[in-house]
């Protein structure tokens, strides 16, 4: 299929995993296998001459090469671009080395995520904000192909830059869930029924932009209600919704269960496996991970109805609007009492999740590669 290698701007193997680089791992995963399968020549994986590796997967196929002087960021935009060659440079962390948008001859295929620093620029310091209005222009103007990770963010940044529309530049792929392997062997085992699974459970970062006062709120009401029942965060800013005006109350402390963050993956896939449904209200999503992840495990979602997230989820997920506790808890009660709904999601779930493979969007990836070249 690709005759030709192309060059993989390895950046995000030196940083902390959140979504961004949890996407590039598993692009480079798949690659990785192909490659060893002889499908595709094994591409080019350009690191940092500095700094450490985050957790480096095993590769089988793939010789990560140390190039340049430098680290971090300076190394993308100083050393990377005398390094990579004339092939297509694929660059899957929102970011690209600016000279080599201006090398005639020297194409470059570029994932954007988000335009997030656009939608929620409170979150982000002056100086990112600075960086990325300056770079972004650039990166969309001159990159040969731009990609994204849904057609929600597709029209977004269509919206923010309409010179785009109608280049055929820009398009999207979307995420896959869990590691397809994985997902295969989720698939092939039966799922625990309602009455086996004790809890709502939450997973994603804990902040302002992805509701969490409104999961907060919501996982207090249910525990209300439901006095058997426990709800169980998982989120990356630690065990507690510090910075959230929102008191939890005494009679459901012992039934509110802050887990942190968790990096084995397995305890999380555990933890969708007996939960009863996901409760996922965010304000603002691209192409997020836990719905897909639960739905793999038969596990309902319960999720705000943004366009990103019916794009993603269907009607395989109960909709509710992320900024009206009533519609959350509609959503909940239907979904712990209305007969056979429970039952009808779960099964619609793990159809949903079945429509979605890292392997689909990295093959994907490679069609962009091959029409720059």
């Amino acid at each position: 299929m690709n005759d030709i290698p192309f060059a993989l701007n390895g950046r995000f193997l030196m940083q902390q995993v959140t979504g961004v680089q949890r996407v590039a791992r598993e692009a480079l995963m798949v690659f990785d296998r192909m490659a060893a399968e002889g499908q595709i020549t094994a591409p080019r994986l350009l690191l940092p001459a500095r700094g450490e590796l985050v957790a480096m997967p095993e590769l089988r196929a793939i010789r990560p090469e140390r190039v340049g002087t430098r680290g971090g960021h300076l190394w993308e935009q100083m050393d990377l671009p005398a390094h990579c060659g004339a092939e297509p440079l694929l660059c899957l962390g929102n970011t690209a080395p600016i000279k080599r948008l201006f090398q005639k001859g020297r194409p470059v295929v570029t994932m954007v995520h988000d335009l997030s620093y656009k939608y929620f620029p409170a979150a982000y310091s002056w100086k990112f904000r600075a960086l990325y209005g300056t770079m972004m222009p650039l990166i969309l103007k001159r990159s040969d192909r731009v990609v994204t990770v849904s057609r929600a963010e597709e029209l977004s940044i269509e919206k923010h830059y309409p010179e785009l529309q109608g280049t055929g530049r820009l398009s999207y792929l979307q995420n896959g869930g869990i590691p397809d392997h994985d997902a295969t062997v989720a698939f092939a085992n039966p799922v625990p029924g309602a009455d086996a699974r004790g809890y709502g459970i939450y997973v994603g970062s804990l902040t302002k932009r992805k509701n969490a006062p409104g999961v907060l709120r919501g996982a207090i009401e249910f525990l209300k209600r439901y006095p058997k029942m426990r709800f169980v965060v998982i989120g990356s800013t630690g065990t507690s919704f510090e910075g959230f005006d929102v008191e939890i109350p005494e009679e459901v402390k012992a039934r509110l269960e802050f887990r942190g963050q968790i990096n084995d993956a397995q305890k999380i896939y555990d933890a969708f496996r007996r939960a009863r449904f996901l409760l996922f209200p965010s304000f603002y999503e691209a192409s997020p991970l836990p719905p897909i992840e639960a739905m793999t495990f038969g596990c309902p979602v319960i999720s705000s109805g943004i366009p990103s997230l019916t794009e993603r989820c269907g009607d395989a997920a109960l909709h509710c609007e992320p900024d009206d506790p009533d519609s959350i808890q509609t959503a909940i009660t239907a979904l712990m009492e209305e007969p056979g709904l429970w039952e009808a999601k779960s099964a619609a779930s793990l159809e949903q999740a079945a429509r979605y493979s890292w392997q689909t969007q990295a093959l994907g990836l490679l069609k962009l590669c091959e029409a720059v070249r």
